[in-house]
Parts: C-alpha cells; structure tokens; sequence
C-alpha cells in the first residue's frame, strides 16, 4: 500500500543511486549494521577487539580498546562519523568488510538478504552478491549470476567468481579480465561435460563436440557462442590484448557475465537430464 504522501504526490519516487549514497540509504544500512553489532559487543566484552575496532583500522581509524559498554559507544560512535563524512565508495566499502567478518553460514545469508532489500527500497544501483556490492540490479541477472557460481564445478564457479570481481572493482574495474573470465568459465563447463584437455580444450572446439555427449543446442546458439569465443581469441581479441579491446567498455563486460553465466546454467541443466537418460 503506498504511502500518504506517495498518493497525494508529495514524495516523488528518487532516482537511481549509482554514484551516491543519501543519508536515508546510509542510516538503514547503518542500522543493519548497529542492531547487530552493538548487542553482540555489548554483551560480549572478552577482551578482545570486535567487528567495530577492526572496520575502524581498516579505514585508518584509531580505536578505544573495548574494555566497557562507554569505550565500545565511543568506537561506534567514532565510525557513525567517519561514514556520515567520507565518500559514497567507502560506505559500500565499509558493508562489504563487515559481511566479510562473517562466515558463509546461514547469518551471512541472511544479513545479505537485509542488505539488499534496503538496497533495493532505497533506489541503490548496487547489490550484493557472495560478500561484494555489484552494479547489477536486476534480480534476474543477480539470481542468474548466483547459480552459475553455485555449480558442483569448482572450476567453473572460480571463474565465475574472479570475472564478478573484476567487474565489481568500483574505483578501477578490470573490464578485459572480466570478459576473459566469464568465457572461461563457459570454456571450463564445456570441457568437464566432453572430457577435453590439453589443445583441444577450447570452446571453440569443446562446443562443437556437446553433441557427442548427448546435449542438443539450437546450431544458431551453438553459433552464436562460438562467435563470442571468436570475439575473445582470434588475433584481436581480448585473450591475446589485441588494440581493439584494450579498453573494453562496461557494457561489453556486463554483458559477457550475464550472457555465460545463463549459458552455463542451461549446461548444467541440459547436462544433468542427459545424464539422467543414460
């Protein structure tokens, strides 16, 4: 149900946040943050430094050594302050150094879940995926994305990964490598369902040999593929730091992540029921 002022016209819908954060984004994800973090380090004084002590040292902060409920104040008080004042990266820094202070357990899943929906609500132009802020907001692609790095493949996933975080590296995103990856990770999933190895495992050659191993694609598909791959590895391409791609666009790179990671997943997919007939 929309809001009083929302149906009378007098809070008009902000825009998309790519390059900023406004202080509603910053005290709801601030809030995420301290209604968890305060109760723990309140009621868990062992002596030791906690989550707040340590994000205040990765950002080059000084800290009171949490020795009572007023010195753990202090500390959240000292980092509420720094991240009211300091630029909008860094607060996306500092929720991606607190997520990673937890392990991969159902906590962290759902502390990200949180995340997202102030994300979301807020207009961000980000999200999180698997512990880092990425500039895809559509919930498709994200879910897409977290499939194809969730396969029982470890190679594939580890491409999958390492193309997310070139691409997700705000101050200096590494576009060429990202694209690099994101094939790969086709390549990789292609060459574990034929068995190649050595100079025949390539896509360009793996893709052609799906058949054999009782998965079907359309031949404009199957093209289509081969055509990226081509785009990758022949004499200009990205994998041989050709002229034409070395400066590879965003669009370019968000495009191959999307694209392999949804490739992928109908692999994994075609490759289990031909599987299952056997």
């Amino acid at each position: 149900m929309s809001s009083f002022s929302e149906r009378y016209g007098l809070n008009l819908r902000k825009q998309i946040q790519l390059e900023n954060v406004d202080l509603p984004l910053l005290n709801r994800l601030w809030n995420i943050f301290y209604e968890r973090e305060y109760e723990t380090e309140i009621f868990d004084l062992g002596g030791e430094i906690g989550v707040t002590e340590y994000l205040l040292d990765s950002f080059g902060l000084t800290y009171e050594y949490p020795q009572s409920a007023f010195d753990i104040n202090r500390n959240i008080e000292k980092l509420r302050n720094f991240l009211i004042d300091t630029e909008w990266y860094l607060i996306y820094d500092f929720i991606e150094r607190y997520v990673s202070c937890f392990p991969k357990s159902a906590d962290r899943n759902n502390l990200e879940k949180d995340i997202n929906r102030v994300l979301e609500e807020e207009k961000s132009g980000y999200r999180m995926l698997r512990g880092l802020i990425t500039p895809i907001t559509n919930i498709g692609e994200l879910d897409s994305l977290k499939e194809s790095m969730s396969t029982k493949y470890v190679s594939v996933n580890t491409h999958m990964e390492k193309a997310l975080q070139l691409f997700s590296q705000r101050r200096s995103p590494d576009y060429e490598n990202s694209i690099k990856e994101s094939i790969s990770a086709v390549e990789a999933m292609c060459c574990i369902i034929t068995n190649e190895t050595g100079s025949q495992a390539t896509l360009g050659k793996t893709i052609r040999k799906l058949k054999e191993k009782g998965i079907h694609i359309h031949s404009a598909m199957e093209s289509a593929f081969s055509s990226l791959y081509g785009y990758t590895s022949d004499e200009a391409g990205i994998r041989h730091g050709g002229i034409d791609f070395t400066n590879a666009p965003a669009e370019d790179a968000k495009y191959m992540l999307i694209s392999c990671s949804a490739f992928i997943n109908y692999l994994v997919e075609k490759w289990a029921k031909a599987n299952n007939k056997e």
